[in-house]
């Protein structure tokens, strides 16, 4: 995987933040599902949802699962932005 833009990341980290409530200085590229507490299904879909409005980018629902970590959204997001 090729690492993210710094600002990509950065961004990708106040929407995690804001959707599931922690400080953004507990996250990095490497949260996850498995590491925050608060990311359980419900709030997945919201920051979905975040990262498509935040982004101009349309992810796919079977795309979405695989999503589950803020380094892979932020991949996906260049790849989506790229076409």
């Amino acid at each position: 995987m090729n690492a993210a833009p710094d600002d990509l990341v950065a961004r990708l980290i106040e929407l995690a933040a804001d959707v599931f409530g922690v400080p953004a200085a507990e996250l990095s590229d490497n949260s996850s599902s498995e590491t925050i507490e608060a990311w359980d299904s419900i709030s997945h879909l919201n920051l979905m949802l975040a990262v498509e409005q935040a982004f101009g980018v349309r992810i796919e629902p079977e795309q979405m699962v695989e999503l589950t970590s803020i380094a892979r959204i932020a991949n996906a997001v260049l790849k989506l932005r790229a076409g």
